[in-house]
């Protein structure tokens, strides 16, 4: 029986993150035609303040869920007032996916979402307004009573107002019996906003 000459392993082939792994190398890598490389790119890109026009310009663009994930937890480590008004943006998009994933990255950038809420929750379009009231609700920030004050006093609609309420009962007691009382006031036909006034009340 003749021998059989075994196979000769192939030699592994380079790891693709080895290559080009500079600043240029990782921008080129995040506009690949492949999702994974793409999102490797925008992990590695992790600290660099060059890179954060082109992360921008790659959010936006951006149709896979996990790539536009990677970006944004890039992105994160920049809490600037620019970014926080570029993503600021999306809250009015079409594609709830976008939404919810601009209003996840601005609650955890306390500096760049205070640069943004004060436009945000006088906009004309009360479904932003609604999701800025969500940003604040988790928003590591010494002004988030005061934003919550402004909305319960001036927005114009009650669904905002208790969203803002429902916020309060959330933070603190006394926050909330303050609101939910103004709130009440302020629309008296509303029985969800009579019910949040009514339960802050008996927290005593």
């Amino acid at each position: 029986m003749g021998l059989v000459k075994k196979a000769t392993a192939a030699a592994p082939a380079t790891d693709r993150r080895e290559v080009d792994r500079d600043l240029d190398g990782l921008l080129a890598q995040l506009r690949s035609a492949d999702a994974e490389e793409r999102r490797r790119a925008a992990l590695d890109l992790a600290g660099v303040a060059e890179a954060v026009p082109a992360l921008l310009e790659a959010a936006d663009a951006e149709r896979q869920p996990t790539v536009r994930d990677a970006v944004l937890t890039t992105l994160l480590a920049h809490d600037l007032p620019e970014v926080a008004r570029h993503l600021a943006g999306w809250l009015a998009d079409d594609d709830a996916a976008r939404r919810n994933a601009a209003v996840a990255t601005l609650q955890a950038m306390p500096v760049g979402a205070a640069s943004v809420l004060d436009a945000l929750l006088t906009t004309g379009d009360v479904r932003v307004r609604t999701l800025a009231v969500m940003v604040i609700s988790a928003l590591a920030h010494p002004g988030v009573p005061d934003w919550l004050e402004v909305v319960v006093d001036a927005d114009p609609d009650e669904n905002v107002v208790a969203a803002a309420v429902d916020t309060a009962q959330q933070l603190d007691e006394a926050l909330a019996r303050q609101l939910s009382a103004a709130a009440a006031a302020r629309f008296p036909a509303n029985p969800y906003l009579q019910f949040l006034a009514t339960l802050a009340a008996g927290a005593r």
